[in-house]
């Protein structure tokens, strides 16, 4: 705890001389009616975390704050993107007729610590997921794509709202941080640390590739639908999805609905073959190991809704989310990928919700509340509860570990001090507690359970935030 008091202040002590030279967000390069904005988020800090294997190469997080089946001991050590993902970009656009511009943004998600292109898909690749790895790492929609977080182009209307192609963030997600009263925090918020809230289900989804999004707001109301193409010969929804949201903001008051429903959403996990010795007559060869992942395919759809109200120097910030996971829709197409994002799929599962000998629906119903108060104008302190409650969907089967009924709870607290509006320095807590079939890894109908070490954990660090 000495070696991380030293850092913190460290840490804080650099802002203010760094507050001194940022004083506006992005660099602008305008020539007539067109302009080009490079921009940025660099964040980072030290963390202690009690159970955990070292700390992550690829993930944008660099580690796993919540419970996990690996790793029994604390790590010290630095983190990326605390409170807001660290990254860099470009975006602009260029007038058309009147009223009309075309727009674009290019996005990439960076880890500060050790200066390299966020790779959950290769950090996974390369761990076994096991208490003899050197680390775990969980899945991430930022895995190694040049421009992860977004690349799109499209046209914007004063009157008639924003359209866009390409590669882009999901309506859900691009609510989840203005409804959580610890700002949808990367390495403090459950929220913000699993994009599975944001993707409907999946990670993965958090960010839809080929994806057509239309964002409109009009007298206080505001619409978004999206829509991702499949790709696929002959078969039209295998990949797809549809997003739907629909808010209203009224001075302090504002809530917003979500829908969005993913067909053979992705998730991964490691699957690498370890090196084996075969013997064939008299000749003995080695088959050397290689690194590859499993990608589990599932149908999800989520439902959400989302509140938040400012009284004086606090804001309430509250939602529910309905989240449903069953088999895939197009288990044929599924069956026959061999990569993803860069990594050999060694092992497929299209049946992952078949339990018992039955088709079954795996449902989470995820509830949190929250509230922040501005101490001064740069002082802001901020505190959430978080809770997960997953049914039973074991189909009746005597062992059903995981598949069993359980809760996944959260406390977060958030301390956060900005030197200007660019540049911050935040202290932040979380404890992760969870029960039942949450706090179980093993497979659906197994006899022996396979228990987390410890079915808590936490982290709490300092970090500082720089905005450019």
């Amino acid at each position: 705890m000495k070696n991380l008091s030293l850092l913190a202040l460290v840490i804080c002590a650099g802002l203010p001389l760094a507050a001194q030279a940022v004083a506006v967000s992005g660099l602008t390069v305008s020539k007539g009616d067109a302009n080009v904005t490079l921009y940025g988020v660099l964040d980072a800090g030290v963390a202690r975390v009690d159970h955990t294997l070292g700390f992550e190469t690829g993930n944008s997080e660099l580690v796993n704050p919540t419970a996990n089946k690996v790793g029994n001991t604390a790590a010290i050590g630095m983190f990326n993107g605390g409170i807001s993902p660290s990254r860099w970009g470009l975006k602009g656009g260029v007038g058309i007729v009147d009223g009309y511009r075309a727009i674009f943004l290019l996005e990439s998600a960076i880890n500060v610590p050790n200066g390299t292109v966020s790779n959950a898909a290769q950090t996974v690749a390369q761990s076994t997921g096991s208490t003899g790895s050197q680390f775990s790492s969980n899945d991430s929609a930022n895995s190694g794509q040049l421009f992860a977080r977004g690349a799109y182009l499209g046209v914007e209307s004063t009157q008639y709202g924003t359209l866009t192609f390409g590669r882009q963030q999901s309506l859900m997600l691009d609510l989840i941080g203005d409804f959580d009263a610890v700002q949808g925090a990367q390495s403090f918020s459950p929220l913000g640390y699993s994009g599975s809230y944001g993707g409907g289900g999946a990670t993965d989804d958090s960010r839809l590739d080929n994806a057509v999004k239309y964002k409109i707001k009009y007298a206080g109301f505001n619409l978004g639908l999206q829509h991702k193409f499949g790709g696929v010969t002959n078969n039209a929804n295998t990949g797809s999805a549809e997003q739907v949201t629909l808010g209203y903001e009224n001075g302090p008051f504002a809530v917003q609905a979500a829908y969005q429903g993913n067909k053979d959403a992705t998730s991964i996990s490691n699957n690498s073959i370890a090196a084996q010795t075969v013997t064939v007559g008299t000749a003995t060869y080695t088959i050397p190991a290689s690194s590859g992942v499993k990608a589990t395919f599932e149908d999800t759809v989520s439902y959400s809704l989302m509140a938040r109200y400012l009284v004086g120097k606090w804001a309430i910030r509250g939602g529910y989310q309905k989240q449903e996971f069953t088999n895939p829709s197009n288990p044929g197409a599924d069956s026959q990928v061999t990569s993803l994002y860069g990594q050999s799929v060694t092992a497929v599962s299209v049946t992952p919700f078949t339990v018992n000998g039955g088709n079954v629906q795996k449902d989470l119903n995820v509830y949190w509340i929250g509230a922040s108060y501005d101490v001064t104008s740069k002082l802001n302190l901020a505190a959430g509860y978080y809770q997960v409650d997953q049914n039973n969907y074991s189909n009746h089967a005597a062992f059903a570990n995981q598949a069993a009924s359980g809760k996944s709870k959260y406390d977060s607290i958030l301390v956060d001090y900005h030197f200007t509006k660019a540049v911050d320095c935040y202290l932040g807590y979380m404890v992760n507690v969870v029960s039942g079939g949450m706090a179980n890894s093993g497979a659906a109908g197994t006899k022996v359970a396979a228990n987390y070490i410890y079915s808590n954990n936490s982290i709490i660090g300092l970090g500082g935030r720089l905005k450019f």
